[in-house]
């Protein structure tokens, strides 16, 4: 997509000035003809404006907001607000320019007759495909309001989703953080004495382990040394990134994440919540079992689940069940696929997977509340280790001189 500024003019003769996105100017020239302008200009945004880097939204909406603006409006509409003056309403009292910006261009569109999920496709980063896909069943079936009561409840789990994700992973990542300073204070102070200690005593070749120890202490202190290692870090970062941007390295990372003790678990749960939730919102909402698949599969965050979902997709296009295609996979749990076949055999895929849904919700939030209990004997494991390892570098060497 890219942005066109243009000038069009109305019936009676007034021009007014606005931007577009859109694949081609001919797009633009349709999009301004369902409105009854005329063509006056068009011209494509080339370069950075840097007037607008104030509304640029880096990363995307939170979810918070998103959620916020999603339950303002389907509040006005059930009260009778008409939908045009609800937009206009929220656009009066967001503070984010980036989302005020995107508001005005949904308003615009709307106003010019376009139907809400449209305005939202084209002219905004709010909704992705998933909601602009639930905005369009409401429409047809004349249920936006119950629709953006649906998309609000999904946002708000989402919301609780990640919150507990990130409240369960900050005790052992302050842990290891920890861990790391304590092992760079000794690398940098700790090691130089001993070295310099054991060099008072005469010792001149110190265990193999100490003078490892050593030598990282050397290279990390020295600025040329540090500056390699940081070269390093930021090489295997960047490296790191770019293998898991390929096909083959995203399937290889994201089959070890779902591998990983304690934490594996957590991932797998958090997928299998997102995609049977998703799912039965759309199939309750009316949209095919095709088209909601194909849907989902494009909001999962793993690459192993989408595949299981775009195998189904062409499976259910075949005529195939989808219990049937999703047993194929291996990251699908067995009570899932048991279930939702009970579901197409009694009508109910829908009530199936938010049961399924609930229950690993439930699960997930068991994991993340266990997960400092859980963590302990691995943390005390490393710990100990590191520890140990460092005793036996610092303390071997007066072995050595004792024994003379």
């Amino acid at each position: 997509m890219k942005d066109y500024s243009y000038i069009a003019s109305k019936k009676d003769g007034t021009q007014i000035k606005g931007v577009y996105k859109a694949e081609s100017p001919n797009q633009v020239v349709e999009y301004l003809h369902e409105n009854g302008l005329i063509v006056v200009s068009i011209q494509e945004n080339i370069g950075v404006d840097f007037r607008k880097l104030g509304e640029m939204q880096i990363g995307g909406l939170p979810l918070k907001e998103k959620m916020i603006i999603t339950k303002q409006l389907s509040t006005m509409i059930g009260a009778g607000v008409p939908l045009v003056q609800s937009l206009d309403v929220l656009i009066s009292q967001t503070k984010n320019k980036a989302v005020k910006t995107d508001l005005q261009k949904v308003f615009e569109g709307v106003q010019g007759g376009m139907a809400l999920s449209k305005a939202f496709q084209k002219n905004s980063k709010i909704y992705d495909e998933l909601q602009i896909s639930l905005l369009q069943a409401g429409e047809k079936s004349g249920n936006l309001v119950e629709v953006l009561q649906q998309i609000t409840i999904d946002l708000e789990k989402r919301n609780q989703l990640m919150a507990k994700i990130r409240g369960a992973m900050i005790y052992p990542v302050i842990i290891f953080i920890v861990i790391i300073v304590v092992i760079i204070v000794m690398m940098v102070f700790m090691i130089p004495a001993v070295k310099d200690l054991y060099a008072d005593f005469g010792v001149d070749e110190l265990p193999f382990i100490t003078q490892m120890f050593v030598d990282i202490s050397d290279a990390v202190t020295n600025p040329i040394g540090a500056g390699i290692a940081l070269f390093s870090i930021v090489i295997l970062i960047v490296g790191g990134r770019m293998y898991y941007s390929s096909p083959s390295g995203r399937r290889t990372i994201d089959k070890f994440l779902l591998k990983v003790p304690v934490f594996g678990v957590l991932f797998e749960y958090s997928q299998v919540v997102q995609m049977t939730r998703l799912l039965a919102m759309l199939v309750r909402s009316g949209i095919s079992i095709v088209d909601s698949l194909t849907t989902v599969s494009k909001a999962l965050g793993n690459i192993h689940y989408k595949d299981a979902l775009e195998q189904a997709v062409i499976d259910v296009s075949k005529g195939s069940p989808i219990a049937v295609s999703l047993a194929k996979s291996d990251v699908i749990p067995v009570i899932v696929i048991k279930m939702i076949a009970i579901g197409e055999e009694t009508g109910t895929v829908d009530k199936m997977l938010l049961d399924m849904s609930r229950f690993y919700e439930e699960e997930l939030n068991n994991l993340a509340d266990n997960l400092t209990k859980l963590m302990e004997p691995i943390i005390l494991l490393v710990v100990g280790v590191i520890v140990a390892i460092l005793a036996i570098a610092i303390y071997m060497p007066i072995y050595q001189i004792s024994s003379f």
